[in-house]
């Protein structure tokens, strides 16, 4: 039991020794950060709409269109 006690006593120190952003620095770490997460967000349903779309594709009639040609 002490040593989950010695843990926690050294996290709490550990802890307090973090130095936190503060001011404009703060707001521009959070700007950064819920630009990444739109941007990734708009990037990925990009991409499954693009996945979709080709799913729809009926690439049969495509090929048997292309060989009556030849």
């Amino acid at each position: 039991m002490s040593k989950i006690k010695d843990i926690f006593l050294d996290l709490k120190k550990e802890i307090k020794r973090i130095r936190w952003c503060k001011g404009k620095k703060l707001v521009k770490n959070v700007i950064v950060t819920l630009g990444t997460i739109v941007f990734f967000a708009i990037f990925f349903v990009l991409i499954q709409y693009v996945i979709v779309l080709v799913k729809m594709i009926d690439f049969k009639s495509i090929f048997d269109t292309i060989s009556n040609w030849f």
